[in-house]
């Protein structure tokens, strides 16, 4: 594919039975499923569709390359997590190019921002975020790009060390962004 420039990047409705295989050889390519885990269980949870979310094909320049989700995480979920700051209703985005000859050509950021921009015109979204390991440069870069800001590191028991990012833009007014720490 070489360096050939993307000129265009958009999000299409994701059907688990036209786009399932496609996203069973995402979920085990090894540049995904180093960050995502393990593969079997990643793809249930794709191909169970998000109740208080979504998801999204990436298409870039009419070729699918990659799949995003987002969803309202339960209290539970964040707690357990150790973000229990985060407020009521807050999005959390999964991402991953799948691929491997599309990484690095600002795809991935320029998705992100397609999502952000939908779920920032939802009054009821007080926050956008997304995790990834303290390891995963690449992904932080894109997530900076589209508009993420780290706020702190967390420890997941499954992956390790995390960043969690959050989106700088203030959806809610009622809420401010979370604060930087280490």
């Amino acid at each position: 594919m070489g360096a050939q420039v993307v000129e265009r990047v958009s999000l299409e409705a994701f059907s688990p039975d036209r786009h399932g295989g496609m996203l069973a050889a995402w979920v085990q390519a090894p540049h995904v499923a180093r960050w995502w885990g393990e593969p079997a269980t990643q793809l249930e949870a794709a191909l169970r569709r998000p109740v208080a979310g979504g998801d999204a094909l990436i298409v870039a320049d009419g070729a699918p390359v990659g799949y995003v989700r987002w969803e309202r995480p339960a209290r539970e979920e964040l707690e357990a997590a150790g973000l229990s700051e985060l407020p009521a209703g807050t999005v959390d985005i999964d991402i991953a190019i799948g691929e491997a000859d599309y990484l690095g050509r600002g795809i991935g950021s320029r998705a992100l921002a397609e999502v952000v921009e939908r779920l920032a015109a939802d009054q009821g979204v007080p926050a956008i975020i997304l995790a990834t390991s303290v390891e995963n440069a690449a992904a932080i870069r894109a997530f900076e790009k589209a508009g993420f800001r780290r706020r702190r590191t967390f420890e997941d028991g499954e992956y390790g060390v995390m960043w969690l990012l959050q989106w700088e833009g203030r959806v809610d007014q009622g809420h401010e962004p979370v604060e930087a720490q280490s």
